[in-house]
Protein backbone atom coordinates (compact mmCIF):
# COMPACT_ATOMS: atom_id res chain seq x y z
CA UNK A 1 0.00 0.00 0.00
CA UNK A 2 1.79 3.17 -0.91
CA UNK A 3 2.53 6.28 1.57
CA UNK A 4 2.20 9.73 0.09
CA UNK A 5 2.58 13.65 0.76
CA UNK A 6 2.18 16.63 -0.74
CA UNK A 7 4.46 19.72 0.54
CA UNK A 8 4.67 23.37 -0.74
CA UNK A 9 7.90 25.37 -0.01
CA UNK A 10 5.91 28.33 1.84
CA UNK A 11 2.27 27.55 2.45
CA UNK A 12 0.00 30.44 1.65
CA UNK A 13 -3.27 31.55 3.15
CA UNK A 14 -5.70 33.60 0.97
CA UNK A 15 -7.40 35.90 2.36
CA UNK A 16 -11.35 37.90 2.04
CA UNK A 17 -11.69 40.89 2.75
CA UNK A 18 -14.30 43.61 3.09
CA UNK A 19 -15.37 47.42 3.71
CA UNK A 20 -16.61 48.02 7.28
CA UNK A 21 -19.57 49.88 5.92
CA UNK A 22 -20.23 49.64 1.97
CA UNK A 23 -18.14 49.09 -1.33
CA UNK A 24 -18.68 51.23 -4.59
CA UNK A 25 -17.99 49.73 -7.90
CA UNK A 26 -16.31 51.81 -10.30
CA UNK A 27 -16.79 55.08 -9.07
CA UNK A 28 -20.95 54.30 -9.68
CA UNK A 29 -23.49 55.68 -8.03
CA UNK A 30 -25.14 52.17 -6.59
CA UNK A 31 -23.51 50.68 -3.45
CA UNK A 32 -23.18 47.11 -2.66
CA UNK A 33 -23.85 46.06 0.89
CA UNK A 34 -20.76 44.55 2.04
CA UNK A 35 -22.14 40.84 3.21
CA UNK A 36 -22.98 40.58 -0.37
CA UNK A 37 -19.32 41.18 -1.67
CA UNK A 38 -16.36 40.69 -0.85
CA UNK A 39 -12.48 41.38 -1.81
CA UNK A 40 -10.31 38.66 -3.01
CA UNK A 41 -6.32 38.86 -2.26
CA UNK A 42 -4.08 36.47 -3.78
CA UNK A 43 -0.53 36.49 -3.00
CA UNK A 44 2.44 35.68 -5.73
CA UNK A 45 3.02 31.60 -6.27
CA UNK A 46 -1.13 31.03 -6.20
CA UNK A 47 -3.37 31.23 -8.71
CA UNK A 48 -7.34 31.18 -8.53
CA UNK A 49 -10.27 29.67 -9.72
CA UNK A 50 -13.84 31.07 -10.06
CA UNK A 51 -16.84 28.64 -10.51
CA UNK A 52 -19.98 30.59 -10.65
CA UNK A 53 -23.16 28.91 -10.45
CA UNK A 54 -20.82 25.27 -10.62
CA UNK A 55 -19.93 26.34 -13.78
CA UNK A 56 -15.85 26.69 -13.84
CA UNK A 57 -14.51 30.11 -15.30
CA UNK A 58 -12.30 29.06 -18.83
CA UNK A 59 -9.35 31.00 -17.15
CA UNK A 60 -6.93 30.93 -14.01
CA UNK A 61 -6.15 34.65 -12.53
CA UNK A 62 -3.03 35.29 -11.33
CA UNK A 63 -2.18 36.84 -8.30
CA UNK A 64 -4.05 40.27 -7.73
CA UNK A 65 -7.19 41.99 -6.08
CA UNK A 66 -10.88 40.36 -7.14
CA UNK A 67 -14.16 41.69 -6.19
CA UNK A 68 -17.21 38.11 -6.22
CA UNK A 69 -20.15 37.34 -4.41
CA UNK A 70 -19.98 34.31 -2.23
CA UNK A 71 -23.40 33.31 -2.58
CA UNK A 72 -23.08 32.69 -5.92
CA UNK A 73 -19.13 32.16 -6.49
CA UNK A 74 -16.81 29.38 -5.44
CA UNK A 75 -12.72 30.35 -5.46
CA UNK A 76 -10.12 27.78 -5.35
CA UNK A 77 -7.11 28.80 -4.85
CA UNK A 78 -3.77 26.88 -6.43
CA UNK A 79 -0.20 26.81 -6.11
CA UNK A 80 1.47 27.14 -8.90
CA UNK A 81 4.90 27.02 -7.46
CA UNK A 82 7.28 23.94 -7.66
CA UNK A 83 5.59 21.49 -4.67
CA UNK A 84 7.27 17.97 -3.38
CA UNK A 85 5.07 14.86 -3.59
CA UNK A 86 6.72 11.64 -1.84
CA UNK A 87 5.43 8.13 -2.34
CA UNK A 88 6.51 5.10 -0.99
CA UNK A 89 6.02 2.49 -3.92
CA UNK A 90 6.20 -1.19 -4.30
CA UNK A 91 7.47 -2.91 -7.28
CA UNK A 92 8.99 -6.06 -8.31
CA UNK A 93 12.50 -6.30 -10.40
CA UNK A 94 12.70 -8.25 -13.83
CA UNK A 95 13.63 -11.43 -11.72
CA UNK A 96 10.20 -11.09 -9.59
CA UNK A 97 12.05 -9.91 -6.67
CA UNK A 98 10.21 -7.04 -4.00
CA UNK A 99 11.63 -4.12 -4.48
CA UNK A 100 10.75 -1.12 -2.08
CA UNK A 101 11.31 2.32 -3.30
CA UNK A 102 10.78 5.87 -1.91
CA UNK A 103 10.33 8.44 -4.56
CA UNK A 104 9.88 11.77 -4.63
CA UNK A 105 8.37 14.24 -7.23
CA UNK A 106 9.23 17.70 -7.77
CA UNK A 107 6.35 19.21 -10.02
CA UNK A 108 4.55 22.36 -10.84
CA UNK A 109 0.95 23.30 -11.89
CA UNK A 110 0.43 25.21 -15.62
CA UNK A 111 -0.25 29.00 -14.14
CA UNK A 112 -2.14 29.00 -17.54
CA UNK A 113 -4.23 25.65 -17.44
CA UNK A 114 -5.19 25.64 -13.52
CA UNK A 115 -8.90 25.99 -14.24
CA UNK A 116 -7.96 22.93 -16.79
CA UNK A 117 -6.94 20.90 -13.80
CA UNK A 118 -10.03 21.69 -11.50
CA UNK A 119 -12.75 21.44 -14.22
CA UNK A 120 -11.77 18.13 -15.15
CA UNK A 121 -9.68 16.44 -12.09
CA UNK A 122 -10.43 18.89 -8.94
CA UNK A 123 -8.41 20.08 -6.46
CA UNK A 124 -7.03 17.21 -4.84
CA UNK A 125 -5.21 16.35 -8.05
CA UNK A 126 -2.24 14.99 -6.22
CA UNK A 127 -4.27 11.74 -4.91
CA UNK A 128 -5.80 11.35 -8.05
CA UNK A 129 -3.29 11.64 -10.89
CA UNK A 130 -0.13 11.46 -9.53
CA UNK A 131 -0.36 9.04 -6.98
CA UNK A 132 -1.30 6.30 -9.34
CA UNK A 133 0.98 7.65 -11.48
CA UNK A 134 3.98 7.65 -9.96
CA UNK A 135 2.91 3.90 -8.91
CA UNK A 136 2.40 2.55 -12.11
CA UNK A 137 5.47 4.21 -13.69
CA UNK A 138 7.58 2.82 -10.96
CA UNK A 139 6.68 -0.57 -11.00
CA UNK A 140 6.74 -0.72 -14.92
CA UNK A 141 10.39 1.35 -15.00
CA UNK A 142 11.54 -1.13 -11.99
CA UNK A 143 10.77 -4.68 -13.91
CA UNK A 144 13.22 -3.60 -16.58
CA UNK A 145 16.40 -4.24 -14.58
CA UNK A 146 17.10 -7.66 -12.30
CA UNK A 147 17.58 -7.01 -9.18
CA UNK A 148 21.21 -6.79 -8.49
CA UNK A 149 21.02 -4.10 -11.23
CA UNK A 150 18.80 -1.55 -9.11
CA UNK A 151 21.24 -0.22 -7.18
CA UNK A 152 24.33 -0.52 -9.29
CA UNK A 153 22.12 1.01 -12.45
CA UNK A 154 20.01 3.69 -9.97
CA UNK A 155 20.66 6.86 -12.27
CA UNK A 156 19.18 4.66 -15.19
CA UNK A 157 16.23 3.90 -13.09
CA UNK A 158 15.61 7.42 -12.11
CA UNK A 159 15.66 8.04 -15.68
CA UNK A 160 13.12 5.91 -16.95
CA UNK A 161 11.08 6.72 -13.70
CA UNK A 162 11.34 10.48 -14.76
CA UNK A 163 10.80 10.02 -18.47
CA UNK A 164 7.65 8.14 -17.85
CA UNK A 165 6.06 10.81 -15.02
CA UNK A 166 6.60 13.29 -17.61
CA UNK A 167 4.59 11.84 -20.14
CA UNK A 168 2.07 10.47 -17.91
CA UNK A 169 1.44 13.61 -16.12
CA UNK A 170 1.50 16.20 -19.25
CA UNK A 171 -2.00 15.93 -20.37
CA UNK A 172 -3.04 17.23 -16.80
CA UNK A 173 -1.07 20.37 -17.02
CA UNK A 174 1.47 19.04 -14.62
CA UNK A 175 5.15 19.67 -15.11
CA UNK A 176 7.77 17.03 -13.89
CA UNK A 177 10.47 19.50 -12.19
CA UNK A 178 12.70 16.14 -11.01
CA UNK A 179 12.70 12.89 -9.63
CA UNK A 180 14.34 11.65 -6.72
CA UNK A 181 15.04 7.49 -4.85
CA UNK A 182 15.64 8.45 -1.83
CA UNK A 183 15.54 4.84 -0.68
CA UNK A 184 15.89 1.50 -2.01
CA UNK A 185 15.48 -1.57 -0.27
CA UNK A 186 14.53 -5.18 -0.92
CA UNK A 187 12.79 -8.25 1.02
CA UNK A 188 14.63 -9.53 4.57
CA UNK A 189 15.55 -13.13 2.63
CA UNK A 190 16.97 -11.35 -0.43
CA UNK A 191 19.13 -9.41 2.18
CA UNK A 192 20.58 -11.97 3.61
CA UNK A 193 21.15 -13.29 0.70
CA UNK A 194 22.94 -10.34 -0.81
CA UNK A 195 24.64 -9.81 2.89
CA UNK A 196 25.90 -13.77 2.38
CA UNK A 197 27.12 -13.20 -1.11
CA UNK A 198 29.10 -10.20 -0.08
CA UNK A 199 30.89 -12.16 2.83
CA UNK A 200 31.31 -15.09 0.10
CA UNK A 201 33.29 -12.48 -2.48
CA UNK A 202 35.42 -11.36 0.24
CA UNK A 203 36.41 -15.00 1.17
CA UNK A 204 37.13 -15.37 -2.15
CA UNK A 205 38.78 -12.39 -2.43
CA UNK A 206 41.20 -12.88 0.47
CA UNK A 207 41.66 -16.61 -1.03
CA UNK A 208 42.77 -15.11 -4.23
CA UNK A 209 45.11 -12.48 -2.43
CA UNK A 210 46.78 -15.36 -0.29
CA UNK A 211 47.13 -17.51 -3.33
CA UNK A 212 49.13 -14.63 -5.06
CA UNK A 213 50.80 -13.66 -2.26
CA UNK A 214 52.49 -17.34 -2.04
CA UNK A 215 52.99 -17.47 -6.06
CA UNK A 216 54.95 -14.51 -5.91
CA UNK A 217 56.92 -15.39 -2.73
CA UNK A 218 57.46 -18.95 -4.68
CA UNK A 219 58.37 -16.94 -7.89
CA UNK A 220 61.23 -15.18 -5.53
CA UNK A 221 61.89 -18.64 -4.08
CA UNK A 222 62.71 -19.98 -7.78
CA UNK A 223 64.78 -16.58 -8.61
CA UNK A 224 67.06 -17.16 -5.93
CA UNK A 225 67.53 -20.53 -6.68
CA UNK A 226 68.14 -20.20 -10.26
CA UNK A 227 70.77 -17.52 -9.21
CA UNK A 228 72.46 -19.97 -6.82
CA UNK A 229 72.73 -22.51 -9.18
CA UNK A 230 73.66 -20.47 -12.04
CA UNK A 231 76.44 -19.19 -9.62
CA UNK A 232 77.57 -22.62 -8.63
CA UNK A 233 77.70 -23.67 -12.26
CA UNK A 234 79.86 -20.83 -12.81
CA UNK A 235 82.65 -21.56 -10.34
CA UNK A 236 82.57 -25.32 -11.19
CA UNK A 237 83.28 -24.61 -14.49
CA UNK A 238 85.92 -21.60 -13.11
CA UNK A 239 87.51 -24.45 -11.09
CA UNK A 240 87.75 -27.20 -13.62
CA UNK A 241 89.31 -24.56 -15.78
CA UNK A 242 91.64 -23.12 -13.16
CA UNK A 243 92.92 -25.43 -10.78
CA UNK A 244 94.86 -22.83 -8.86
CA UNK A 245 91.99 -21.28 -7.93
CA UNK A 246 90.62 -24.35 -5.69
CA UNK A 247 93.96 -24.18 -3.95
CA UNK A 248 93.78 -20.57 -3.52
CA UNK A 249 90.27 -21.48 -1.69
CA UNK A 250 92.15 -24.07 0.30
CA UNK A 251 95.24 -22.18 1.18
CA UNK A 252 92.46 -19.03 2.20
CA UNK A 253 90.55 -21.30 4.66
CA UNK A 254 93.95 -22.88 6.20
CA UNK A 255 94.93 -22.25 9.60
CA UNK A 256 98.18 -22.96 9.10
CA UNK A 257 98.09 -26.28 10.91
CA UNK A 258 98.66 -29.56 9.45
CA UNK A 259 96.13 -32.69 10.54
CA UNK A 260 97.63 -35.20 12.43
CA UNK A 261 96.47 -37.76 9.66
CA UNK A 262 95.93 -36.93 5.88
CA UNK A 263 96.34 -39.35 3.36
CA UNK A 264 94.92 -40.97 0.12
CA UNK A 265 94.95 -44.78 -0.77
CA UNK A 266 96.62 -47.27 1.05
CA UNK A 267 99.55 -44.84 2.13
CA UNK A 268 98.61 -42.59 5.07
CA UNK A 269 101.05 -39.78 6.13
CA UNK A 270 101.35 -39.58 9.50
CA UNK A 271 102.98 -36.16 11.05
CA UNK A 272 105.62 -36.64 13.12
CA UNK A 273 106.41 -34.15 16.50
CA UNK A 274 109.00 -31.81 16.48
CA UNK A 275 111.74 -32.39 18.86
CA UNK A 276 111.14 -36.12 20.31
Amino acid sequence: MSEFTVQKHSPLTSHTRCAHDTLALLGGNDRIACDRLRVHLDFSGEAVVFSRFGAVDPRCYPAGFYLYNPLTTSVYHIDVKVQKFEVKADASSRDLQDVHTTIVVNFSLDGSKCHEVVKTVGTDFAARIILPAVEEVTKASTALFPVEKVIQERPKLKKEIEDGLKVRLAPYWITVQAVSITNISFSHDFSRAIEQKQVEEQNVQRAEFVRQQAQKEGQRQLALAEGQAKANRLLQESLKSSPEVLQMKALDKWDGKLPVYMGSGSVPFIRLEQGK
